[in-house]
């Protein structure tokens, strides 16, 4: 199989081949022949399933990265004057409950694990703290659920995050002073004219999400080579990720996160119901303030399919836009704009799709409340020697500045 790299700069060679074929045809000032036209078409649907590998193997690496990684690779948790037990014997012991070894409840209760206990809240590791505790136990855990939590979180990858201690409302100011400016005085004049700002606030609930449940048998979780860590760690992410993008993406904001399509402000109107142009996507950009679209944070974000309708799309020259991206882990990009891949988004060309979503996504705010909670249950499965385990998050989101996002809709 090919390395991702190679996948990528064979996808950009197949961009080149098709703006070639298109450049011909322009620098000829003619159509594209039958032939010519059949090329470009297939030549597409092998980059689309080029960029389908892609995303797949970064994904299963991403994935494979977390399950394989030795014992020996991993830094300790905790720096101490005596030895520490394994960590992962720990997180093993609570996940056997009752069933655990002698040795393994004897790393429990190094790391202050109470085995009986039904739930395990997952924190990162407090460097350098020695009273960090069981904490440092589900340290490799929570690193795999973040990893994979930025696969399916789209809009919290790009968004800002803020992580609080409780669940309780947090309000968060919003300012909007871009139409705003200074003045030019006279020599002596004092400056005695003020313009405040649209000063408001959004308040940041924290709503529960749950992974379902995960079920692993008594066989893995007392098998040594089986990394159980790494392996809740990816699937609770997927789980609470896929969901809580669905909320941030498409959310009304009532007794949920609002999402940040529902957010945004129109941007531009497309004059087909059932189609989308170059022109309309150039509107669209031109829409949102330029302090907005300059941000380092600035970004498209569209459905696949929709990005796939776009990449199609051609100037006056009949040349493509769309910059692929060759290194891996970056976003293929138009009008040197990273292009955000968010299948939550519409994709359907109909009636009041709003298919393109650009903008300053920082403004759109995702409040993590709390440590991710993780439960377990002996005896939903027993009768299959398998425990369950439950993740919860609680967490909250919303776009701060609507005027920072806009969007483009069909009519």
């Amino acid at each position: 199989m090919y390395h991702v790299r190679e996948l990528r700069e064979k996808r950009a060679k197949l961009h080149e081949d098709a703006k070639a074929i298109l450049k011909a045809a322009a620098d000829e000032k003619r159509e594209l022949t039958a032939e010519e036209r059949t090329k470009v078409d297939a030549i597409d649907a092998d980059i689309d399933a080029l960029k389908g590998d892609v995303d797949r193997l970064e994904r299963a690496d991403a994935v494979e990265k977390q399950l394989s990684e030795s014992r020996g690779r991993r830094v300790d948790p905790i720096v101490t004057g005596d030895a520490r037990p394994d960590p992962n014997l720990a997180l093993r012991a609570w996940a056997l409950g009752e069933n655990a070894s002698d040795e393994m409840r004897a790393a429990a209760a190094a790391y202050g694990i109470n085995v009986s206990s039904k739930e395990l809240d997952v924190r990162a590791l407090s460097v350098g703290t020695t009273t960090a505790g069981g904490n440092a136990v589900a340290d490799e855990m929570m690193r795999s659920y973040m990893e994979i939590l930025k696969w399916y979180g789209r809009v919290e990858s790009v968004a800002t995050v803020v992580n609080t201690t409780t669940g309780a409302t947090l309000p968060w100011p919003t300012v909007d002073d871009t139409s705003n400016t200074g003045r030019l005085l006279t020599e002596g004049t004092g400056a005695t004219t003020t313009t405040d700002p649209s000063v408001g606030v959004i308040n940041l609930a924290s709503y529960k999400f749950s992974s379902d449940a995960v079920i692993v048998s008594m066989e893995a979780l007392q098998d040594v080579s089986f990394n159980l860590a790494a392996y809740l760690g990816s699937a609770l992410a997927t789980r609470i990720g896929r969901i809580k993008n669905t909320y941030f993406t498409t959310g009304t904001g009532t007794s949920q996160p609002g999402g940040v399509q529902v957010k945004a402000s129109l941007g531009k109107t497309a004059a087909a119901t059932n189609a989308i142009t170059l022109d309309e996507v150039i509107d669209l950009f031109h829409s949102v303030d330029i302090a907005y679209r300059s941000a380092p944070s600035a970004a498209f974000m569209m459905n696949d399919a929709v990005a796939a309708y776009a990449r199609k799309l051609k100037d006056s020259n009949n040349q493509y836009l769309w910059q692929m991206a060759v290194q891996a882990g970056q976003p293929d990009r138009l009008f040197g704009v990273p292009v955000i891949i968010n299948n939550d988004c519409d994709s359907a060309f109909s009636t009041n799709k709003r298919l393109v979503l650009f903008g300053d996504f920082s403004k759109y705010v995702v409040r993590n409340a709390g440590a991710l909670q993780v439960g377990r249950s002996d005896d939903l499965y027993f009768l299959n020697h398998q425990s369950v385990f439950l993740g919860v998050q609680r967490s909250d989101g919303n776009l701060v500045d609507t005027t920072a996002v806009k969007y483009l809709r069909t009519a």
